[in-house]
């Protein structure tokens, strides 16, 4: 039998269809050609695998022996071809990068140049996703790699410090900490200040967002979600607009704005800081581009603050 698959497809629509007809329709070929391709699988196998004096139409007992069967090697075939791609793909010099897609506008350019610019013979593509999608593909082996914030929960991921940055505190009129007269960046920091203030957060699937959740919790602050936005480049961008308040990473900041719309703080390390990490699968060998990588990335010194560019 040449396609296994294309029969497997034909049977599992007949059975969930309860009848030829309708699975032709389903299938959007027609009742006789389907009709025709069944009855000569079973010619060719000597055994009918329909029975067609059930409504619904039913497998025989070798029927659904036979669809048992074709399911498993269908399935150990896509899996022989899945570890085939992976054993070629160890082979070449191409790294799989996820970042989470906050931050992503500004880490992007920084990596691919840093590691093009050392190996420019070499291959990177790139994933923008949310933190927890990102960490489902990295424990997949879907990616190579995941730049992402600290914390780190599951135990199959290791990592490698990648930089702890400075977090600033964008504010709007809602919060206690505004004045107008502040027209430079300001590092008096008090977070009860912040209560019930208009906020601008991140998806919840923000590596950052989270770790901003970790901070409110701790501190026993309740914001008022204002709106939710995707990109930590937009949250800021609406902030400095004063529409709300929000946290940036520092490789965000700028030290320009209009006081009389926003202020900006900039907080200790020790109240809140952002760590930067690259994560990849505690178990798994490591390639010569991998290791290459993981050489040749600093973001420490390449992410400086807007403010101090």
């Amino acid at each position: 039998m040449d396609n296994r698959s294309l029969l497997l497809t034909y049977l599992k629509a007949i059975i969930s269809s309860g009848s030829i007809t309708a699975a032709a329709q389903k299938l959007y070929i027609s009742q006789p050609y389907l009709s025709r391709y069944i009855h000569e699988a079973e010619d060719e196998l000597g055994a009918q695998l329909l029975d067609r004096k059930q409504r619904p139409i039913a497998l025989t007992d070798i029927g659904a022996k036979f669809l048992q069967g074709i399911e498993t090697l269908d399935s150990d075939y896509n899996q022989l071809l899945s570890q085939i791609t992976e054993m070629t793909y160890q082979q070449t010099s191409h790294i799989r990068l996820g970042i989470n897609q906050s931050i992503s506008t500004e880490i992007a350019p920084v990596v691919a140049r840093q590691y093009l610019t050392k190996y420019p013979q070499n291959h990177i593509s790139f994933e923008e996703l949310p933190s927890r999608d990102l960490e489902k593909q990295l424990l997949d082996q879907e990616i190579d790699f995941h730049i992402r914030m600290l914390p780190i929960f599951p135990n199959q991921i290791s990592y490698q410090p990648l930089g702890q940055f400075a977090v600033y505190l964008v504010v709007n009129h809602s919060s206690a900490l505004f004045d107008p007269h502040h027209t430079t960046i300001q590092t008096d920091f008090d977070p009860a200040k912040i209560a019930n203030a208009d906020f601008i957060t991140l998806h919840a699937g923000s590596g950052f967002m989270r770790l901003i959740e970790l901070f409110l919790t701790s501190n026993r602050l309740k914001i008022k979600r204002r709106f939710e936005m995707r990109y930590i480049e937009t949250a800021v961008r609406m902030a400095y607009a004063g529409l709300g308040c929000t946290f940036v990473p520092s490789f965000f900041a700028s030290a320009h704005f209009d006081a009389t719309r926003c202020n900006v703080y900039k907080l200790p390390l020790d109240t809140l800081s952002a760590s930067l990490a690259l994560a990849y699968l505690r178990d798994r060998p490591l390639t010569q581009a991998m290791r290459e990588f993981m050489h040749v990335i600093d973001l420490t010194t390449a992410l400086k603050p807007e403010c101090q560019r």
